[in-house]
């Protein structure tokens, strides 16, 4: 049983990796290949879209084609299904667990994690949503991180593939947990619903760039990812004040400290990039949330791309009379390429680089 088993160290991280059985490590790769696939497909688009554009520059494909707005942002499948699949099974195991939990209350011998006496739900995360996640995320920096060279989102990584991967065995886990392996994976969980945001936002991200005039559901969407996003702010606000600061005696007692600190770090990083996303979001004021504001098609082209970045600067300027400073004007452009997710198309990351450099 879990309780029976000893940690050959007492560092989570080690310990994971040494008494794991290799479990986590095996899953991983798999689904690793899986997302290689996934955005092997998405740079095929990327490739043939600007083929197309080649061998025939007078006619290009449609923009708002399916085809053409994967070339646009190669790695928005993968993103999506890692998004939908962890948060599916991040809020099914809570239901699970607490739907068991109501049930078994007066029943001090069955535990909430055992679904009908046979699944135990501690090892659905460790073996599913966990290895699908963290190998998602290690792809995700090759594919998009390093490339594009977005530092945001490559720490947002780094910080999810540090804190999580302890819990993806009982060894780690306990020692993650200051002794309690349910309430740390439990932890991990709840955290991972924020998922569902991610999934809104790529909704969205569709929306903007196929709509051709402005529909109701655009602001109801908009608004449901702006909640969300504002969600995941209290929540981690909550799980950091409530669940964790409470227990930081538990991890001095274990001599866990360095442990709680990364706990604390993670929760608190993730919980201030939410609210950077949820600022950037808001920063066009209730209008830009409510109505949809149609973007006028444009090719894309391997050297250029989306000129969305370009427009931004331009019409600044115009409004203003006069330039900004440079530096600014790059801030700007970032915040709004976030905002629109044109921050993810290939031409967006090269103005904005080149522009740094200038």
């Amino acid at each position: 049983t879990m309780a029976g088993q000893q940690q050959s160290s007492n560092n989570p991280w080690i310990a994971c990796f040494l008494d794991g059985e290799s479990i986590f490590e095996t899953r991983f790769l798999l689904y690793s290949i899986f997302f290689i696939l996934v955005s092997l497909v998405g740079e095929w688009c990327h490739r043939s879209y600007h083929a197309a554009i080649k061998a025939n520059p007078t006619s290009p494909p449609d923009t708002r084609s399916f085809k053409s707005l994967i070339a646009s942002r190669p790695t928005v499948i993968a993103a999506t299904i890692h998004s939908v699949a962890t948060s599916i099974v991040a809020v099914g195991i809570l239901w699970l667990y607490y739907n068991n939990q109501n049930e078994s209350s007066d029943n001090n011998n069955s535990s909430p994690w055992i679904y009908q006496g046979t699944t135990n739900l501690l090892y659905v995360w460790q073996r599913v949503g966990l290895p699908i996640s963290l190998s998602y995320f290690v792809t995700d920096c090759y594919f998009y991180c390093l490339p594009r060279k977005d530092l945001i989102i490559f720490v947002h990584h780094c910080i999810m593939c540090f804190c999580h991967y302890p819990v993806s065995h009982y060894s780690g886990a306990i020692l993650c947990g200051a002794g309690d392996i349910e309430w740390v994976t439990w932890l991990s969980i709840v955290g991972y619903t924020s998922e569902l945001s991610t999934a809104m936002m790529n909704y969205r991200w569709y929306l903007i760039n196929t709509l051709e005039e402005n529909w109701i559901g655009f602001g109801i969407v908009n608004c449901i990812v702006v909640v969300s996003w504002a969600g995941r702010v209290v929540m981690f606000t909550y799980l950091l004040v409530v669940e964790i600061f409470p227990r930081m005696q538990m991890y001095v007692e274990q001599k866990q400290m360095f442990t709680f600190g990364v706990m604390v770090f993670g929760h608190a990083g993730i919980g201030l990039l939410s609210l950077y996303w949820c600022m950037v979001m808001c920063k066009g004021g209730l209008k830009s949330l409510f109505v949809f504001k149609k973007k006028r098609p444009k090719v894309l082209n391997p050297q250029q791309g989306f000129s969305f970045a370009d427009e931004v600067a331009g019409k600044s300027n115009d409004e203003n009379g006069a330039s900004a400073p440079k530096h600014l004007n790059i801030i700007e452009e970032e915040a709004e390429a976030y905002k629109d997710g044109t921050i993810f198309s290939e031409g967006q990351e090269q103005s904005r680089q080149s522009k740094k450099l200038q």
